[in-house]
């Protein structure tokens, strides 16, 4: 019965840890959208185009795109340590292709 009950206990960190890593998610994208028209100087449409594309990033990848958009240089550095060279370069080329092509909606 003990076992039983550490594995309820492991079961529920797992997804309390789950479901605080999805709930990062929204909370970035939201700061994409909201910062992007004063901070890229996007319209409306733009902004939510801007945040769909971003939604196809990774958590990690989406918390740097947000930390770009409102330029906090600290957060950008703490998460650059936690990601691939892969997934920067996807963030770098997000930010160097998404905004241009959104502005155009």
């Amino acid at each position: 019965m003990a076992m039983a009950g550490n594995t309820i206990l492991v079961a529920a960190a797992a997804l309390g840890l789950t479901t605080a890593v999805a709930a990062a998610a929204p909370r970035h994208l939201d700061t994409i959208e909201r910062e992007c028209g004063r901070r890229l100087h996007l319209p409306g449409p733009g902004c939510t185009c801007l945040r769909e594309r971003a939604a196809k990033l990774k958590d990690g990848q989406q918390a740097f795109v947000a930390a770009v958009v409102v330029k906090d240089k600290a957060a950008q550095a703490r998460l650059r340590q936690g990601m691939t060279v892969q997934e920067l370069t996807e963030a770098g080329m997000f930010m160097t292709n998404a905004p241009g092509q959104c502005a155009r909606r």
